[in-house]
């Protein structure tokens, strides 16, 4: 049962990957469903922020911002703000970065936290990224990011 699982998660992974390629050069945004699980919303942010340069624009920044909790686009938008926000010091390592690794933190049914290891060319940095579920008017249920902040830890 563990390798199904493995299995249906590497998947939904390569679908979901090769769909942000796909809908962010066809200048189209993949926008929140309720189909998205916690983790699929963080590869998918985290695919379009290391493929941002290829996708040209900003569109990977573009791809990101389409999935931040709506009560942070308060704060953090609008757009160009966002894109400057995510172009400064703090955050600039995801920019076409070379990897990622994500591991779980906590989990469950309406938070996720992960840490996320990014790697550029030779510079590290670890984040805990949040997401939690988000209930529109209709009753429907997304996943969101609300909050990335830098982690550092003593091994």
């Amino acid at each position: 049962m563990k390798n199904f699982r493995s299995l249906y998660c590497l998947i939904a992974f390569t679908i979901i990957t090769g769909l942000v390629g796909l809908h962010l050069k066809s200048n189209s945004l993949v926008k929140p469903s309720t189909k998205f699980t916690g983790y699929q919303v963080l590869q998918l942010q985290l695919q379009s922020l290391k493929n941002n340069s290829k996708l040209g624009n900003d569109r990977g920044i573009e791809q990101v911002y389409m999935f931040a909790h709506p009560e942070n686009k308060k704060i953090t938008g609008p757009i160009k703000k966002f894109k400057k926000m995510i172009k400064s010091d703090a955050y600039s390592i995801f920019l076409d970065h070379n990897e990622s690794k994500v591991g779980l933190v906590h989990q469950d049914q309406i938070h996720e936290i992960y840490l996320v290891k990014v790697t550029k060319n030779s510079s590290s940095r670890n984040f805990l990224w949040t997401l939690i579920t988000y209930i529109d008017d209709n009753k429907n249920s997304f996943w969101y990011t609300v909050n990335v902040v830098s982690y550092e830890y003593k091994v």
